[in-house]
C-alpha cells in the first residue's frame, strides 16, 4: 500500500473509530512514515544528546538476506497462515512465512501496541495489519515463492512484491497474479476489506462497549465513502490527486472528526526535530548527485533539551519498541526453526 492507504485512508478509519482528529493524524502519520523512515542518522555526534535510528523500510532488495529480515515480515510482510485459502497456488507451493490478510500474527502485534497505548506504536502496527491484504501470498524474504513469470520478472530479485513492482500497493489498480488459482486480483476489495478489519480493531479499542449493531453500521458507512473515494478503476494511477481530494473532504464531515486532514509530508517529522547541516547536495534524497556525494550533512537538535518530546524521537522510538515486541512474537510462532542463510 501507498500513501493512499497508510496516511489519508487510516486517517479516516482511525477518526472514524472514536480517535480525535489529532490522534488521528498522529497515529496515520506514523502508518505512513514506516515506509519513509529508510535511513539511519546520527544526530549530536559525540555530545551527550547524541542519538541514532533504526530504519523501517528499505528500497535496496540487494542489502544483506538477515538485514531484510529485520524490516520486512515485522513491518510490511507479516507471516500469516501458509494454508490460507486466498492463499491456493496453482503449484501448491506454500512458505511459512508467507503473507494472509487478518492473520493471527498481524492480530497479535496489534493487539501489542494497542495495548500500549502509543499512537507511534499503533500507528506502526496498523501499517503491518493493513499491508497483509495489500501483501498477501508474498514474503518478506529473498525466495523463488516469489517469483513471477515474464523476462523482466527473472532479472528481479525474489523477494517481497519486487516482481509485481508497485501493483499491489495502488487502491484502483485492477492486475493479475498468475501464482494464483483465482488469478485477477481487484486492489479495491483488498483495499476496502482492509479498512473495514482495521476500522474494527480500532473502534472496539476506543469503544469496547458499542453495540454490534452500531458497529456494523458505522462499519457499512465508512466502506460505502472509501469506495466513492477511490472511485473507478485506474490502471495508470493518473487519479491519485482526485482520489486524495476526496479522502480531505471527507475528513471534513463530521462522522470524522469534521477537521481538515494536513497533507503528508515525509520530511516534516525530521525537519521540526532536527536542524540539518548540508554539506554539499542534500544527502535526503533520491538524486544521482545525493547518493554520489562524498561529503556527508550533519545533524543537530533544534532543541536538546526537548528532543525526545518531538514526533520524531517518539516515532523512532516507536520503531524500536515495535521490532524487539514483534520478534518476540514470531521467533516463537512463524520464525521458530527457521536458518537464514549467512551474510
Amino acid at each position: 500500500m501507498d500513501t493512499e492507504f497508510h496516511y489519508y485512508i487510516t486517517y479516516l478509519i482511525a477518526a472514524r473509530a472514536g480517535f480525535a482528529p489529532p490522534e488521528a493524524q498522529t497515529l496515520a502519520w506514523a502508518s505512513q512514515y514506516t515506509d519513509d523512515n529508510t535511513a539511519v542518522f546520527t544526530i549530536d555526534p559525540g555530545l551527550a544528546t547524541e542519538y541514532a535510528n533504526y530504519i523501517s523500510q528499505t528500497m535496496n532488495i540487494l542489502k544483506p538476506q538477515r538485514a531484510l529480515f529485520r524490516i520486512y515480515p515485522l513491518f510490511h510482510f507479516i507471516p500469516g497462515d501458509p494454508m490460507a485459502p486466498t492463499a491456493w497456488r496453482k503449484d501448491g507451493a506454500m512458505h511459512w512465512l508467507n503473507t494472509t490478510p487478518n492473520s493471527e500474527n498481524a492480530n497479535l502485534i496489534l493487539d501489542a501496541a494497542l495495548a500500549t497505548g502509543n499512537l507511534y506504536r499503533i500507528g506502526i502496527a496498523c501499517h503491518g495489519y493493513a499491508d497483509t491484504w495489500a501483501h498477501q501470498n508474498f514474503a518478506g524474504y529473498l525466495n523463488e515463492f516469489n517469483a513471477m513469470t515474464g523476462p523482466i520478472d527473472a532479472a528481479i530479485p525474489d523477494i517481497g512484491h519486487a516482481d509485481a513492482q508497485n501493483a499491489p500497493d495502488r487502491p484502483a489498480l485492477v492486475w493479475q497474479d498468475d501464482r494464483l488459482l483465482n488469478e485477477r486480483v481487484d486492489n479495491r476489495a483488498r483495499f476496502l476489506d482492509a479498512a473495514a478489519g482495521l476500522y474494527r480493531r480500532l473502534s472496539r479499542h476506543i469503544a469496547p462497549r458499542m453495540r454490534k449493531k452500531e458497529r456494523l453500521a458505522r462499519e457499512a458507512a465508512l466502506r460505502a465513502d472509501l469506495d466513492r473515494c477511490i472511485g473507478p478503476e485506474d490502471p495508470g494511477n493518473d487519479r491519485e490527486e482526485e482520489r486524495i481530494a476526496r479522502y480531505r473532504e471527507c475528513a471534513g464531515a463530521k462522522p470524522y472528526g469534521g477537521r481538515e486532514m494536513d497533507p503528508y509530508e515525509a520530511d516534516r517529522w525530521m525537519d521540526e526535530a532536527v536542524e540539518t547541516d548540508v554539506r554539499g547536495v542534500r544527502d535526503r534524497g533520491d538524486s544521482v548527485l545525493a547518493r554520489l556525494d562524498p561529503l556527508k550533512d550533519r545533524y543537530r537538535w533544534r532543541d536538546p533539551a526537548r528532543r525526545r518530546e518531538t514526533d520524531w524521537h517518539r516515532f523512532q522510538e516507536a520503531v524500536k519498541a515495535h521490532q524487539n515486541e514483534s520478534w518476540a512474537i514470531l521467533e516463537r510462532r512463524n520464525f521458530l526453526g527457521l536458518d537464514l542463510p549467512a551474510l
